[in-house]
């Protein structure tokens, strides 16, 4: 991950629903990195996001929070669809096991970091909004034939 950009700790965002009947569903995976000397990753801060397929490789544009888009990354020009995150799988088993833990939080947004030997580290948990536009920005809808049920089980009261 760090070859994206050295300065900044890059991270995986995933958003997770955990449904009513106990099961986790991940629905959009999107990596967050620094721009520049940036040591942060954040969009806010003028990092960049792109989207992740099902198989762990980048896709092929990344996107500022203006909605400018880049194929290679600005600072260090490296084609975004060559890299795969390490350990996605990993990365996505432990979104699984850590939302188990937290139930009364049905949408989450969760931040992998990744260490020197590329081993999926929970850095932080988003539980209010987590950032759904980014993700559809770069994945499109995510939701799909879920949406109905996520308004009705997470925001209806």
């Amino acid at each position: 991950m760090s070859r994206l950009q050295p300065s900044s700790v890059n991270t995986l965002r995933i958003i997770s629903l955990l449904d009513r009947r106990g099961q986790v569903k991940i629905y959009s995976c999107i990596v967050r990195m620094g721009v520049g000397n940036a040591v942060v990753d954040n969009a806010s801060s003028g990092g960049i996001t792109c989207g992740v397929d099902e198989y762990g490789r980048l896709k092929p544009i990344a996107f500022t929070a203006k909605g400018d888009k880049f194929d290679r990354h600005p600072t260090t020009n490296i084609q975004f669809d060559e890299i795969v995150v390490p350990n996605f799988m990993l990365a996505k088993q432990l979104v699984h096991q850590a939302h188990l833990m937290i139930p009364h939080f049905r949408l989450v947004s969760w931040d992998i970091a990744f260490d020197e030997n590329d081993q999926p580290l929970m850095l932080e948990v988003n539980l209010h909004y987590g950032e759904v536009d980014f993700h559809q920005l770069n994945n499109g809808p995510i939701f799909g034939d879920d949406t109905i049920k996520i308004l009705e089980e997470v925001f209806s009261k």
